[in-house]
């Protein structure tokens, strides 16, 4: 069970609804390798987006272009209309804020002990004044100490926040890094397939997760591998297949493509086998689901 923790003001020079995250024209090659070939996406205020495609489709690849890691080849990535600059740690100050495919925690520290990590974009304290130690930095730390045990309440993990982060369950080392990159006090999070290796009482949790966040305004961009979960939960779902955007609208639009079905079934769409395809299963039920199984790294 989730608790509230305080709204977060509106982003400067964002209205409501109005588009935080523009990615126009993404490219992202490797030597002769194109992994992400010319896509556009974008993410709004409010909202929750979900990113999906087979093994292979280049997801992590754009995920990590829209974030720093990787420079795009071409095009460009805005957040409220400003172009974000190539370095992880601007794009977090920014207000960008992501989870990873794999964790990344740091295991031999507390459960608080990661999440005051992610409060460093948002603290002003310096070298200087972590030595001398003032009453501005006793301040500082109290109030990054507060806010990282409201965060704990929220993901549900106050009890163990002086618990080594390696000793939690996966489960909840996953509602860490969210609790992690929510420190950072973003006004989107990305979440990199957040139910992966879950059970389905870890995977509804999650999802309830992800609805409290959005509720206090936080848009997310969702890769998930688990097709009910992504149609349950975003407004809005984009398929990529072989790095480019196949198609992008609601959840009943996009699971009742037959362009989607046929990637997800591995075979080439052919718009003249319409019978055929009607008779096949959408990307939401069980047979979809097992070809979609194996949690493997997009790049």
């Amino acid at each position: 069970m989730t608790t509230t923790i305080p709204q977060q003001p509106t982003p400067a020079g964002a209205e409501p609804g109005g588009a935080l995250l523009e990615a126009r024209g993404v490219i992202m090659r490797f030597g002769g390798l194109t992994a992400v070939r010319n896509v556009d996406l974008t993410v709004n205020k409010g909202e929750i987006v979900g990113l999906i495609g087979p093994n292979g489709a280049g997801k992590t690849t754009f995920f990590n272009c829209l974030t720093g890691l990787y420079v795009p080849t071409e095009g460009t990535v805005s957040y409220q209309g400003t172009v974000l600059p190539p370095k992880p740690h601007l794009v977090t100050k920014a207000g960008v804020a992501r989870t990873f495919q794999n964790i990344r925690l740091f295991a031999n520290m507390t459960v608080l002990e990661n999440v005051l990590v992610g409060r460093h974009t948002r603290t002003k304290e310096g070298l200087l004044s972590a030595i001398v130690r003032g009453p501005g930095y006793h301040r500082a730390e109290a109030q990054s100490r507060a806010r990282a045990m409201e965060l704990l309440e929220f993901t549900g993990l106050a009890d163990k926040a002086e618990h080594l982060a390696r000793n939690l369950p996966y489960g909840e080392q996953r509602k860490l890094e969210i609790a992690r990159a929510l420190a950072s006090e973003p006004g989107l999070l990305l979440l990199d397939e957040p139910t992966a290796g879950m059970n389905p009482q870890e995977t509804r949790a999650t999802e309830e997760l992800v609805f409290a966040i959005r509720d206090q305004g936080i848009a997310v961009l969702v890769i998930e591998h688990d097709m009910r979960f992504i149609f349950n939960l975003c407004d809005r779902v984009a398929v990529l297949v072989q790095g480019e955007k196949l198609v992008e609208g609601s959840s009943d639009v996009v699971q009742n493509d037959e362009r989607v079905i046929a990637a997800y079934l591995g075979e080439p769409f052919d718009a003249t086998s319409q019978d055929d395809t009607a008779a096949r299963e959408t990307p939401g039920t069980d047979q979809a689901e097992g070809t979609t199984s194996e949690q493997e790294n997009d790049r």
